[in-house]
């Protein structure tokens, strides 16, 4: 018996947190044969172009899904180049953190990896991990892989 069987991983798809925890995830499931779960989450409450009210946001949801999913077949083309069984999750919710503790317990994943840092650099993030990697480690019920 395998102690992890199944992966999530949380993909932004940027270089400071997405692509090294992708990584990670990748070399995890190939050393332990698992099933990796790579999820994109859409966070609704940032989206400060335009109100969930206004004509304009179905389009601009419907833009970030495509871009989401684009995201996602790539990483999960990667995964599978390196003979990972790879699925892409995308979602969209008001909290990326919550999320992807939902989902890692809807799914009974084994260990959730998640990047320090997203895309947002400066004052947007917080000063040692990013708030969506905080907030996962403090409330998930599972093991998470915070990778820097």
């Amino acid at each position: 018996m395998s102690l992890i069987t199944k992966i999530l991983v949380g993909y932004d798809g940027s270089k400071a947190g997405g692509d090294k925890a992708l990584d990670y995830a990748i070399g995890i499931a190939k050393t332990f044969n698992a099933k990796l779960y790579v999820l994109h989450v859409i966070e609704e409450g940032k989206i400060a172009i335009a109100p969930p009210d206004s004509t304009m946001y179905p389009a601009l949801i419907d833009t970030m899904e495509r871009q989401g999913r684009d995201l996602l077949n790539k990483a999960v083309e990667r995964a599978k180049n390196q003979g990972v069984n790879a699925e892409g999750l995308l979602e969209v919710g008001t909290d990326a953190a919550e999320t992807i503790i939902n989902i890692a317990n809807n799914l009974n994943v084994d260990l959730i990896i998640v990047g320090s840092r997203g895309g947002l650099k400066g004052g947007l993030t917080r000063f040692l991990l990013g708030s969506v990697s905080e907030k996962v480690v403090r409330y998930a019920n599972r093991p998470v892989l915070v990778v820097h």
